[in-house]
């Protein structure tokens, strides 16, 4: 009996270190990919409309090979007389995002979409703490403009680079954030893009490679055309969004 409880101990820790180089190897790849990203704006003095992204690594765009794969750049596609403006920084998380709002003195913009949540789920911000941050940064973001569209991450727990069963903690820690971001957004009259899906249902998963970026965190220039595909879906980014000739 003592055998076989040492075998599975020593199982488990072999899982568990092998596992933990392979994420700390996606962690350096991602931090790499991270420092190469650069967030897609577009400068347009014959703009009909205005944009503000505020946010984390997902505003950014990190995970393309090419800002314009980003979700700025398939607006930019898409509505050719809207002008960019975007403020989004790898790593941020609620409380920083509220600074880059602030650091805007304009209150004109036809949008303004809101992409942050990943590194809140990730490092375990208390769920008060986040509900009420998110409240202020919401608030603030209707201040600059007509509307507001927020779009969180997905659901940390699939990403290929973690691991059982830390993929279950996450899956359950993205929920709870979500349905922070979920009633918040309600309770303001903000349209919040859900992009959770289960393990069974996750098209992400379908095809990892497509997918994810190379660190297998980050989504790639095809995991952003689903989740713009969710946005145009879920909210009115179109009627905002829609050029007049």
């Amino acid at each position: 009996m003592k055998r076989f409880i040492w075998f599975i101990i020593i199982i488990l820790a072999l899982y568990f270190s092998i596992n933990l180089i392979q994420f700390g190897l996606r962690l350096a790849r991602g931090h790499r990919i991270a420092s190469e990203s650069t967030p897609f704006e577009v400068k347009n003095p014959n703009a009909m409309r205005r944009m503000l992204i505020v946010g984390d690594s997902t505003g950014v765009g990190t995970g393309v090979t090419n800002p314009s794969q980003s979700i700025a750049g398939l607006i930019a596609q898409e509505y050719h007389c809207v002008d960019i403006m975007n403020l989004a920084d790898n790593g941020a998380m609620v409380t920083d995002v509220i600074n880059q709002i602030d650091s805007v003195h304009r209150q004109d913009f036809d949008l303004v979409l809101v992409q942050v949540g990943g590194n809140d789920i990730l490092r375990f911000t208390p769920l008060y703490d986040l509900q009420v941050s998110t409240y202020n940064l919401l608030k603030k973001a209707q201040a600059k403009g007509r509307h507001v569209i927020f779009m969180s991450s997905g659901n940390v727990g699939n990403a290929p680079a973690l691991f059982p069963p830390v993929t279950w903690l996450y899956t359950h820690r993205t929920l709870l954030v979500k349905n922070v971001f979920h009633d918040v957004s309600g309770e303001l009259g903000i349209q919040y893009v859900d992009l959770f899906k289960s393990r069974r249902e996750d098209p992400f998963l379908a095809d990892k490679a497509r997918y994810f970026a190379p660190d297998f965190l980050h989504p790639s220039a095809q995991g952003y055309r689903l989740w713009y595909g969710e946005m145009k879906r879920q909210t009115s980014l179109d009627q905002i969004l829609r050029c007049i000739d």
